[in-house]
């Protein structure tokens, strides 16, 4: 049987902060710390995806990409279940960014032959900067008129980039988990590079917007 393409939604991921952790857990004499934490964010993400027997997942290194045939009424459930995924990672302190597109796209037998996963990639390199998933311009332009977007977890920023809207929540309970470790985040990363504490930073006023938190530091203060 000749091997075919077809178009599908693909998200290419980076975990932020990747070499650093891997680096720690080998040089460490004790029990790894973060090989647990990614396993786990790993299986879950196979969890997410794994209500729905089309969808795909690969990871390879810090990256993953996440996969499912394009439908554009499934869009929203492709969506939330990034979003669901990016929850997992930020409980447990880790953080990503990435982009989501659709296009031709082929895996088999480890194999990953994919357009759409070049677009996502380019999306998250050149674009996604902060701990955002990045969605197409395109496939945004190909969902008006025929996707409600109410419901859908998608935030638009001011630089007009459209996002998913991970901390959209409405569960009390898990409002306070991601409350409770998005601080733990923020106090964690003090010290870190100025490349590391400008994504704390945007993390920070985005949880400020969609948590009601109150994490970010003011912008500008009196020197005295």
């Amino acid at each position: 049987m000749a091997l075919q393409l077809s178009s599908h939604f693909v998200a290419f991921v980076d975990v932020l902060g990747f070499s650093a952790m891997v680096q720690a857990d080998c040089e460490s004499a004790g029990a790894p710390k973060y090989l647990p934490l990614l396993h786990e964010a790993h299986l879950q993400a196979i969890a997410l995806l794994g209500q729905d027997l089309e969808a795909g997942l690969i990871q390879f290194s810090d990256s993953v990409v996440l996969s499912k045939p394009f439908n554009i009424q499934e869009l929203g459930s492709f969506l939330n279940a990034i979003a669901g995924w990016q929850r997992e990672l930020i409980l447990r302190g880790l953080l990503c960014r990435g982009g989501i597109a659709f296009g031709k796209h082929f895996v088999k037998d480890k194999f990953l032959f994919s357009k759409a996963m070049i677009d996502a990639y380019k999306l998250e390199s050149s674009q996604a900067k902060f701990p955002r998933i990045l969605v197409s311009s395109d496939l945004i332009e190909l969902a008006y008129g025929q996707v409600d977007f109410g419901p859908l977890p998608l935030l638009k920023e001011e630089d007009g980039a459209i996002f998913v809207n991970y901390l959209k929540v409405t569960d009390a309970g898990l409002q306070t988990r991601l409350k409770d470790s998005i601080d733990k985040v923020v106090k964690d990363a003090a010290g870190a590079s100025s490349d590391v504490q400008e994504k704390i930073r945007w993390l920070a006023r985005y949880s400020d917007y969609a948590l009601g938190t109150a994490v970010a530091l003011p912008q500008f203060n009196n020197f005295a």
